[in-house]
């Protein structure tokens, strides 16, 4: 039986279309071993999560918490102790009310001895130092707040920080129970 050039064309035609069909049914599987066909099962995790004592894990759990925010969360909480309320998370670099607002029904505040800063910081009088005690402040911000009165005169009330380099409104939210003129 001899096949004539239009039939040898379709015939091999054929066969390179079974080849693109199986490199695709190929390709899929590539590369993937059995370990990472299965379905890695999530930690569970019961809400509402106790900020004052959550595990970097556990905060990565709540909806709209990511790696940068659940890191901030504990330094926040290492260097100024347990939170108060769930409000206080606002005081963190990177959460806003809205966050906040959003977190709400995933974390609860309890099981830490709360200890209020009775002591606020005069902004007219303090060190860099004693200025970089506050959220959101450190030595550069420090530095132009102390820069800023030592050329303009003192401050007389929380907004005059706005005119300050590197303060905005948020970082003003987060200081001003913590200051005084």
């Amino acid at each position: 039986m001899k096949l004539s050039v239009s039939e040898k064309r379709l015939i091999f035609l054929a066969f390179v279309g079974l080849l693109i069909i199986l490199g695709f049914a190929l390709e899929k599987n590539y590369g993937k071993t059995e370990e990472s066909q299965h379905v890695v099962a999530r930690k569970t995790v019961e809400f509402p999560i106790d900020v004052n004592s959550a595990s970097y894990e556990d905060l990565l759990e709540i909806p709209g918490i990511g790696p940068a925010k659940a890191k901030a969360v504990i330094q926040f909480r290492e260097q100024n102790g347990p939170f108060a309320t769930v409000d206080d998370l606002t005081k963190v670099s990177g959460i806003g009310r809205v966050t906040v607002q959003r977190i709400a029904p995933y974390v609860k505040v309890e099981g830490a001895v709360i200890t209020e800063r009775t002591k606020k910081i005069n902004v007219n009088k303090a060190t860099v130092e004693e200025l970089m005690q506050l959220p959101g402040i450190g030595e550069v911000k420090a530095s132009e707040i102390i820069k800023f009165r030592q050329q303009r005169g003192i401050f007389s009330k929380p907004d005059d920080l706005l005119q300050v380099p590197g303060i905005g409104p948020k970082t003003l939210e987060k200081i001003k129970d913590m200051i005084t003129f």
